[in-house]
């Protein structure tokens, strides 16, 4: 089971990023630019390596980094860069729980329900063999 206090700091994590994230598309200030990089780096210390979340890292901070270019070029930030940098956030905050071990991708799910189930199944089959050789003991 996963310590509580671990699970509670990768769900802070991921939520101070949004924030961050939502600054960034409203303001593009380069002090949020920066927020988003130590956040990035702090909640990736915390899990194992995963080429995913690398990628949806890098896809993430080069969004917000065209939008904070744009916000210093006095642009207002493109529609694109915006919706990129949203994309890049969803698959971040999907991929980080499951790399976290706080929840589980669907099929090994459904892969531990049918091993479950026949586990369930060898107890039953175990169970009934074994009731059958005392009965046989008994009878002996």
């Amino acid at each position: 089971m996963t310590d509580t206090s671990f699970a509670e700091t990768i769900r802070e994590r991921i939520a101070a990023i949004e924030v961050v994230v939502d600054a960034i598309a409203e303001h593009g200030e380069d002090t949020n630019l920066r927020d988003l990089r130590i956040l990035l780096i702090n909640t990736m210390s915390l899990m194992r390596r995963d080429p995913g979340i690398e990628a949806a890292v890098d896809d993430l901070y080069s969004a917000a980094r065209a939008i904070v270019k744009d916000a210093a070029d006095s642009v207002h930030p493109v529609t694109r860069n915006v919706r990129c940098m949203r994309s890049a956030l969803t698959r971040f905050t999907e991929r980080v729980p499951v790399v976290a071990g706080l929840s589980e991708p669907d099929d090994t799910l459904r892969f531990r329900g049918l091993e479950a189930a026949y586990a369930v199944q060898l107890e039953r089959s175990a169970t009934t063999d074994d009731d059958q050789e005392d009965s046989v003991q008994s009878v002996a």
